[in-house]
């Protein structure tokens, strides 16, 4: 992972059941929990939840205040936006309140205002009470506890100063009755996009349907679909559309056309999907199988198709075997 470093950082306190935000008036010494936030920055920069999304066509405030960010002007511009952020907060009961850290930070040479929603979550710890009889040694529940190093974060934007992209990792909450994301929709106002994760589900799920349908839920073709996803990633860890269907439908046209329609019938349109390296190393890792008889095994994706190591062999009475060929040493765990 590359390097990242905090220029600059801020907190702001927005727990709606105070009724007013409280925003700092200070920028933050960083010293202490420096390294604490860049590891959590740049795992959420590498997150398969992140999605990436632009900005509607639309002028409006927080748009405003981002794009005219800078060192002078940090403080002001992140309590206007803390505060706009709360009203959404408070207008919808279902959104968590949270400590949300601001900060510039510079990445690959490019400057980044970062937007951390540290949720509050509920966590017990000790409680040490003196008496007369004795010390008494309890348990004391906290519900703003920020998370540990290795504890994943639910929620925040990263937007890049230099060319404006947005990346996003959010979550739905019930806003006016229903649940859907506000982040995105009602803080940034972008346009609607999918994550790096959604992605890949609707790409596999859609030849899972062609898979079932014509394969009789043939698991060895559902695998082929996560090793042709990595074999078509290019160098802009892009898949498109078309070389995907090709590969995993390649006897068939109309099937490559009736996979393409399962994406339409799922909202999806694009020619692409884009992909980050998270996906890409779990797609690489392995594919589980599960048989009846209760044998469980994981495979190298790579190895799917290589019939010097493992071989799929269908019986004439419709069962299957699977053969694990030239192993050099086995362990059991």
């Amino acid at each position: 992972m590359n390097e990242i470093s905090i220029k600059k950082g801020i907190l702001h306190i927005l727990d709606t059941s105070v009724g007013a935000p409280i925003l700092s008036d200070k920028v933050m010494e960083l010293a202490e929990p420096m390294e604490y936030l860049e590891k959590h920055i740049t795992r959420l920069l590498g997150d398969s939840e992140i999605k990436e999304c632009v900005f509607e066509q639309i002028d409006h405030p927080i748009k405003d205040l981002i794009l005219n960010t800078n060192e002078d002007n940090f403080l002001s511009h992140t309590r206007q936006m803390a505060d706009s952020l709360y009203q959404i907060m408070i207008s919808n009961p279902d959104i968590p309140s949270a400590d949300v850290f601001f900060c510039t930070f510079i990445k690959d040479g490019h400057r980044y205002l970062g937007i951390i929603k540290f949720n509050y979550k509920e966590a017990y710890t000790h409680r040490i009470q003196n008496a007369d009889s004795g010390t008494e040694i309890g348990m004391l529940k906290y519900r703003t506890l920020f998370p540990s190093e290795s504890q994943k974060v639910d929620e925040c934007i990263m937007i890049n100063l230099q060319d404006f992209t947005i990346q996003i990792k959010e979550k739905k909450y019930e806003i006016d009755g229903q649940r859907d994301f506000y982040l995105s929709s009602l803080f940034m106002k972008t346009q609607p996009a999918r994550s790096y994760k959604e992605q890949v589900k609707i790409v596999e799920k859609s030849a899972e349907q062609i898979v079932k349908k014509y394969y009789s839920g043939d698991s060895l073709k559902s695998a082929e679909i996560k090793a042709a996803i990595l074999n078509n990633t290019d160098e802009n860890m892009e898949v498109h559309i078309d070389s995907l269907a090709k590969e995993v439908f390649s006897d068939s046209p109309d099937m490559q056309d009736q996979y393409k329609s399962e994406l339409s019938k799922k909202g999806f349109s694009e020619d692409k999907i884009k992909i980050n390296q998270q996906i890409y190393t779990k797609l690489e890792r392995s594919h589980k199988i599960i048989t009846d008889i209760g044998i469980k095994m994981d495979i190298p994706t790579e190895l799917l198709n290589d019939t010097r190591k493992v071989e799929f062999i269908v019986n004439q009475d419709g069962t299957m075997s699977i053969l694990i060929k030239n192993i050099n040493e086995m362990r059991s765990r």
